[in-house]
């Protein structure tokens, strides 16, 4: 376990990371460990629609920060976010 830290660690530096992020599982992190977790319970992991759209939210908020509330560019998921949410309702 502790060299699996070290190599965390090393990882962080190399990306310029400051250690004081070390809990922030943003980027492609969050979602492999979301998986991991769903499956340690024997629950599917996050569907990819879910992933994109995060994906979109984020690029918006970056490339238009005073409007990203009002202006959208992930439309073309919300079919998908539909139909799975069918299987609840």
């Amino acid at each position: 376990m502790m060299r699996d830290v070290a190599l965390f660690y090393s990882e962080l530096e190399a990306c310029g990371w400051p250690k004081r992020y070390t809990h922030d599982l943003g980027g492609g992190t969050m979602y492999e460990y979301d998986d991991w977790l769903a499956e340690q319970c024997g629950q599917e992991g996050i569907g990819g629609w879910r992933k994109a759209m995060y994906i979109a939210a984020r690029k918006n908020v970056v490339n238009r920060p005073g409007s990203y509330r009002d202006e959208w560019d992930d439309s073309h998921l919300l079919p998908q976010a539909h139909q799975e949410f069918t299987k609840y309702f």
